[in-house]
């Protein structure tokens, strides 16, 4: 069984060959895709991409459990742990020609929490790692989240877009931008470029690898309208849950988002409950 040291080298030597497979893809003009059930797209990069990490990872860590995005997502409980991929983050940036687009691989251990964590950006020459409880890294170089906002008083904050209705009318705290990458939009609040940043109903592996690097950077996580992914389930089809994610800097932070979401569901005439635990 490896250690995880070696499971480490291991997730970001799968995200850098994936990565260059899709950076040999990519064109700025677009490509062609397809639309799938769940209305999202998916495009021939994407299921190359995802063959290519479960070969690799299928091959250096037999014993793992892969769940990926455009395969199996199904989880059994294994002595050595889990991978959870997602092969090409951004699907709509790449399909369109926009740069903003990586892979994620994140090492979830025998008792289902997310314990590594490599988000690699090709265009963008960056290699997010993360190791709990040890500490986050872009391009080697320590993460750390934002405590509180610039002295001057405006800050950034990433939203999904489209927004659900309710939450449209939101009043963020902070000037607020859409990426269309969500492992991106949240490694920038593990790197403090964003105070906070919601999710709207992302998969298993839109979660693994960002909840690595936001805890990692020193900052929060909570789900919000629907369950919290970890610890894993056993038997459970991850491509049938969906949760809010929320990411920010700090518990402050944190409530202030919540607190939005609250109340414009609340000015909706919906509940706004929070289900899901904070970490």
């Amino acid at each position: 069984m490896l250690d995880v040291q070696t499971r480490f080298d291991l997730a970001q030597a799968v995200a850098r060959q994936v990565g260059a497979l899709l950076r040999r893809a990519f064109r700025p003009t677009g490509r062609p895709a397809n639309r799938k059930a769940d209305h999202t797209l998916v495009t021939e990069a994407d299921t190359a991409a995802d063959a290519l990490a479960r070969r690799l990872l299928g091959a250096a860590d037999p014993d793992a459990v892969v769940i990926s995005e455009e395969s199996a997502a199904t989880y059994t409980p294994s002595p050595a742990g889990a991978w959870i991929v997602d092969p090409l983050d951004g699907t709509h940036n790449f399909a369109f020609g926009l740069p903003v687009w990586g892979v994620s691989v994140a090492y979830v251990d025998a008792q289902g929490q997310p314990l590594l964590a490599a988000a690699y950006f090709p265009l963008l020459n960056e290699m997010y790692t993360g190791w709990r409880d040890r500490g986050a890294w872009l391009n080697g170089q320590r993460l750390q989240v934002r405590a509180r906002p610039p002295e001057h008083g405006i800050a950034l904050m990433g939203v999904c877009a489209p927004l659900p209705g309710p939450y449209r009318r939101a009043r963020w705290p902070w000037k607020v931008r859409a990426i269309g990458s969500g492992v991106w939009m949240q490694a920038l609040v593990a790197r403090g470029t964003l105070l906070a940043a919601v999710d709207c109903a992302p998969r298993v592996w839109d979660a693994a690898a960002a909840r690595v690097l936001v805890k990692a950077a020193g900052g929060r996580y909570a789900a919000w309208q629907g369950e919290d992914f970890f610890p894993l389930q056993p038997g459970v089809d991850y491509t049938r849950r969906r949760a809010w994610l929320i990411a920010a800097s700090g518990a402050e932070i944190l409530a202030q988002v919540q607190d939005a979401l609250r109340q414009a569901a609340a000015s909706a005439g919906g509940t706004g409950s929070q289900s899901g635990g904070k970490g």
